[in-house]
């Protein structure tokens, strides 16, 4: 799910796609009140309008009275200007279809409500290696899940886990809120630059007093500015994957 700002301009974008067409049926409409508030005798333009809804509706007014050569030609104007508006507008929304804008801005509505209904959730902050195993840990185990990640790479295959997502910085109180910190149960910082978790961490410990955070080190020597920083637990995968293996290795011996 993209963030608010993201989403706004794609729906600002969809809108001005329609924006065209919606105008040049809008002066259509105004062409014709005006045209035939003058070509029918006595006409007001709430009759020219009436004559021209009429004309764009295919209504017909043949059974009320002729008006001469230069009302009917009117009229065929006005018709094909209507077919030139439909057209337009199926040309639109044709385009916005196969270009998957408005597949996007659904499936997105559909991720905002599902995220407003989370509680008791698992915040995890960057979806790379380290995040990617433990969305997966943490759904196997039946919890809930939302992520946030900067890179939109990763839309497609959160959207088929099927969890709660935002493509955005995770260093931004927003976004921790939008992802529902204040029901979260924990959040977990996996981003791959250290300075990043430290300010993620800073954040939600600002933001919710109590929250569980679990943090991620890269660097050995950033573990305690981490823990400073409020963590409650702090791991470095080099040195626990190394310590794994040298304790392996040193069975088999």
């Amino acid at each position: 799910m993209i963030d608010t700002a993201t989403r706004g301009a794609e729906g600002r974008s969809v809108v001005r796609s329609f924006a065209g067409p919606a105008l040049f049926l809008l002066a259509t409409i105004i062409y014709g009140t005006i045209g035939y508030s003058i070509l029918i005798p006595q006409a007001s333009l709430i009759d020219g309008l009436y004559w021209t809804v009429l004309t764009l509706g295919g209504v017909g007014y043949r059974d009320t009275y002729a008006m001469g050569d230069a009302f009917e030609l009117f009229s065929i104007s006005l018709i094909v200007l209507l077919v030139i508006s439909i057209t337009l507008f199926v040309a639109v929304g044709s385009r916005v279809v196969a270009s998957g804008e408005l597949a996007k801005r659904l499936r997105r509505r559909r991720m905002t409500r599902a995220m407003e209904g989370l509680s008791g959730h698992v915040i995890v902050c960057g979806y790379g290696r380290v995040g990617r195993a433990c969305v997966r840990d943490l759904l196997d185990r039946g919890r809930q899940v939302a992520v946030v990640d900067s890179d939109p790479r990763h839309e497609a295959e959160l959207e088929d886990l099927g969890v709660a997502y935002l493509i955005s910085e995770p260093e931004h109180e927003s976004v921790l809120r939008r992802l529902g910190v204040d029901q979260a149960s924990a959040v977990i910082c996996a981003v791959d630059s250290d300075a990043v978790n430290v300010y993620i961490t800073l954040a939600a410990k600002d933001l919710r007093e109590g929250l569980t955070v679990v943090a991620r080190a890269s660097d050995p020597d950033t573990i305690h500015v981490l823990q400073r920083a409020g963590a409650d637990s702090v791991i470095s995968p080099y040195i626990v994957s190394g310590a794994q293996m040298a304790e392996l290795a040193a069975g088999a011996a």
